[in-house]
């Protein structure tokens, strides 16, 4: 890897965030638009990225690797959690917001930064490994993730939760959240890979053209939901200055202090690593807002991460994998 080419993909993927940012403040890309944009990018454009990663999968990736990388990525979360839920319950404060702190320390944005890092740092075959990270990425979040955001410890804490639609909602578990493009694009790709099947050219040059949306438009929607952030809400809570540590510098430290003794595929090893050095998932916010969460917490974490990240990233690939 050259840290030349590496930081140079960081910083256009920055730049167009900060386009984001400016076209949010402008309200060009309205509350609304993005979220539509949003779902273009994670229903339609970022399952094409899934297709074509395993049409154009190099690795020759066999059952058993994908076997053996899906344990890798389920030791990954326990590293994470291991580290997270000690160091959140050390620091205090409100007993209601402790679960919220460690979904935002545990939880990677896999999908909208993961997909085009990865993929800007490791080239198009790797984003394959991405891909298969969000199985038991989405499994987790959807479920303990929930269970963590909406758990009350404290006595006043035992309130009515009500979604944004206005549904009581007692959080858990939802299969429905599984049943989604994304994952099913996975299921389906997962055995295209593994047996070596490609569709006729012209569909994969409509999945590859379809696809190229991912980037740009995931980068502009973190961009604008940045900018809908109030600023005062991400510096009145001291805890997200421990809780960004743990998430972009010694949670992928750990692990790749772990992973290394165990994986010898350095593909494998470095995609792990940088997704676990990626910032807080974007899904933390909204999950805090449907569950009746802290959302000020979920989304001041969002916000420095992934502001924070632009530096922490190379530093994690130069240090570790260069």
């Amino acid at each position: 890897m050259d840290m030349q080419v590496i930081l140079t993909q960081i910083a256009i993927l920055f730049i167009l965030i900060a386009i984001g940012f400016i076209i949010g403040k402008a309200k060009i890309l309205t509350r609304e638009a993005n979220k539509m944009l949003a779902q273009i990018v994670l229903f339609i454009a970022l399952p094409c990225t899934i297709f074509t990663s395993a049409f154009e999968n190099e690795m020759n990736i066999t059952l058993g690797d994908t076997v053996f990388y899906m344990l890798m990525v389920l030791l990954t979360f326990a590293i994470a959690f291991i580290i997270a839920i000690p160091v959140i319950y050390f620091l205090g404060g409100e007993k209601a917001n402790r679960g919220i702190l460690i979904v935002v320390s545990v939880f990677s944005n896999c999908a909208y930064m993961g997909f085009p890092v990865i993929n800007a740092i490791f080239g198009i075959s790797s984003v394959f490994y991405v891909a298969l990270f969000s199985i038991p990425f989405n499994l987790l979040i959807f479920s303990l993730g929930i269970y963590l955001i909406s758990r009350k410890e404290s006595p006043g804490d035992n309130r009515t939760e009500e979604s944004a639609d206005g549904d009581k909602s007692k959080g858990g578990f939802n299969p429905k959240y599984l049943l989604n493009p994304v994952l099913l694009a996975i299921f389906i790709a997962v055995p295209l890979a593994i047996t070596g099947v490609r569709p006729p050219y012209i569909i994969t040059e409509v999945l590859k053209i379809t696809g190229s949306i991912t980037t740009p438009g995931a980068m502009l929607v973190i961009g604008s939901t940045l900018a809908l952030v109030p600023l005062k809400s991400v510096f009145a809570e001291w805890r997200i200055i421990p809780a960004t540590l743990l998430k972009l510098i010694i949670i992928p430290t750990v692990t790749w202090l772990v992973l290394r003794q165990i994986i010898t595929n350095e593909l494998m090893l470095g995609v792990l690593v940088v997704i676990s050095a990626m910032p807080t998932a974007a899904t933390a916010s909204m999950l805090a807002i449907e569950y009746n969460g802290n959302e000020r917490i979920a989304s001041a974490a969002v916000f420095t991460t992934t502001l924070l990240c632009g530096i922490t990233v190379p530093l994690i690939v130069y240090l570790f994998l260069m």
